[in-house]
Order: structure tokens, then C-alpha cells, then sequence
């Protein structure tokens, strides 16, 4: 009876193990058959992710290279603005140095109008009656041998005159260089003339002397000769016609 139940359980054991295989194996093939249906759709989904990663990384291109091109507009905007500003300087320095010319003609002018205010009001009446020029070399004030014989002829023919006569001396430039330079250099020209006719005993208030920069040329200043002769200081001798000359 025992061995009988032994056999019993040994294929109670053997039939249990049986439905045990059976079921696993059930088991893995359901999960399988649902696996392989739900592939689809985890592929669609991973390549949906792998697409918005991609989507993601463009944007993310586009936005720095948008910032990129910003920052490039801002320094080009920068530049730019450095640049007008620049050219506001440059600008504002020419009007100053445009100011300080038109005060060197006015100052000319001014002594223009002095030396025939003083001519108008004296008593006597003066009329021109003789008329020199000096020339200079280019870019100087110094007299040359030639001139300073030209300036010994009038010295020696005014020398013995006490009255009846006035000196006007009139400077002037090439067309070369600033206005400013040029007033500055025809006013020393002049200058040099007047101090040399003092020296040969012309009294200094019977001198009128005013430079007038490049006005006035005698010559072309296209050629070398006639810038030559407008770099010049005309001296004008104006003696008196009232007949009260005195020696």
C-alpha cells in the first residue's frame, strides 16, 4: 500500500512539474505575441523622440546663430557710431579753424578800413606818386638783396621830407597753404619791410602796414613764376597835394 502511494505521489510530482512547464511556456509566448504587437508602436515613438531631438537641436542652431548675428549688428552699430562720431570731431574742428579764418580777414579788413580812415581824416590830400614791390622766396619773411636796394631808394628819396607824406605797405602770399597761414606770413612780410624803412629814418607813424594773405595776385599761381610774383609786399608812396611839403 505504501509502495502504491509512493507511485502515486512520484506522478502527482511528475504531472505538477508537467503543468508547471506548460504554463511557463504559455506564459513567455503570450508576452511575446503582446511584445511583438506593441513593437510598432515603440518604434514610432522612439523615432517620434529621435525627430523631436533633431526638431530641438535646429532651433537651437538657429537661436545662436541669431545671437550671433546680433552681436555682429551691435559691434557694426558700434563701429558706426565711432565713425560719426569721429567725423562730428573732424567736422567741428573745421568749422573752428574755418572761424579762425574768417577772424584773420576781418582783423585784415579792420586794418584795411583803419588805414583809410586815418588817410580820409588827415588834413592834407595824399595822392600816390610812386609805387615799389619786393618779392620774397617761398614760405619766408627775410628780405632779399634785391629788395632791401629797392627799400634803400625810397629811405634815401624820404629821408630829407619832415612832412607831406605817408608809407602804406600791403602784403600778400601765393595761393598755396591755409587762409590763416597765409594772413600770418604777408602780415610778417610786411612787418620786415616796415622795420627796414624805419631803420633808414621813416618815422613809424607815417607807416600804414596791413597783410592781406593770398588776395589780390598780380600773376597765376598755376605757375611757379607767377606765384614768385605774388609773394610780394607793395609799398605806395602818397604824397601830399596840398602844396605844404617842408624839408
Amino acid at each position: 500500500m505504501v509502495t502504491l502511494i509512493r507511485k502515486f505521489s512520484g506522478f502527482g510530482l511528475v504531472l505538477l512539474a508537467g503543468v508547471l512547464v506548460l504554463s511557463g511556456c504559455a506564459t513567455r509566448k503570450y508576452v511575446r505575441t503582446q511584445t511583438q504587437a506593441l513593437e510598432p508602436s515603440i518604434q514610432e515613438a522612439q523615432n517620434g523622440v529621435k525627430e523631436n531631438a533633431e526638431r530641438i537641436d535646429g532651433v537651437d542652431k538657429r537661436a545662436q546663430q541669431g545671437i550671433a548675428a546680433a552681436a555682429t549688428a551691435d559691434k557694426k552699430a558700434d563701429g558706426a557710431q565711432q565713425a560719426a562720431n569721429t567725423a562730428q570731431q573732424a567736422a567741428n574742428a573745421a568749422d573752428k579753424k574755418a572761424d579762425t579764418a574768417n577772424q584773420g580777414v576781418q582783423t585784415a579788413n579792420n586794418r584795411i578800413n583803419t588805414i583809410e580812415t586815418r588817410i580820409n581824416n588827415l588834413n592834407d590830400a595824399y595822392a600816390e606818386s610812386d609805387k615799389q614791390t619786393v618779392t620774397f622766396p617761398n614760405n619766408s619773411s627775410t628780405l632779399n638783396a634785391e629788395a632791401k636796394a629797392t627799400l634803400d631808394k625810397i629811405g634815401g628819396d624820404l629821408s630829407g621830407q619832415r612832412s607831406g607824406y605817408m608809407v602804406e605797405l600791403q602784403g600778400f602770399t601765393d595761393s598755396r597753404g591755409t587762409e590763416q597761414y597765409n594772413i600770418g606770413l604777408s602780415q610778417r612780410r610786411v612787418e620786415a619791410v616796415e622795420r627796414y624803412l624805419v631803420g633808414k629814418n621813416i618815422p613809424l607813424y607815417r607807416i600804414s602796414v596791413v597783410g592781406l594773405g593770398k588776395e589780390n595776385p598780380v600773376a597765376d599761381n598755376k605757375t611757379r613764376e607767377g606765384r614768385s610774383q605774388n609773394r610780394r609786399v607793395e609799398i605806395r608812396v602818397l604824397k601830399s597835394t596840398s602844396g605844404r611839403q617842408t624839408n
